[in-house]
């Protein structure tokens, strides 16, 4: 649910409302604390960002598990290289998989 109320002015502002985990709130509270800025100022930095850049960006560690299964992919094409398709580009793959 998202809500809006807004206020008038040459710096009108308004108050977004949305709903996401407890904790992930509370450990973005605490980190922001360690800056000294309040989780507010943290937020509308980042809805600025994506506005002026028109960029949605994310940075993902993979799980321990995905890692060791990635790992164990490349020892056996490795081993094995004559498993695996190769593709020296995305027209390549496409024209294996039938999509050109």
């Amino acid at each position: 649910m998202t809500t809006f109320r807004k206020s008038s002015g040459p710096l009108a502002k308004t108050t977004l409302t949305f709903k996401t985990d407890k904790k992930l709130r509370d450990a973005a509270k605490r980190r922001a604390d360690e800056y000294g800025l309040p989780l507010t100022t943290v937020l509308n930095a980042k809805l600025a960002e994506f506005v002026r850049s028109d960029r949605f960006e994310l940075s993902l560690t993979p799980r321990p598990e995905k890692l060791r299964e990635w790992a164990q992919a490349v020892r056996e094409y490795k081993a094995h290289p004559e498993r695996f398709k190769t593709f020296g580009d995305v027209d390549e793959l496409f024209a294996d998989m039938g999509l050109s």
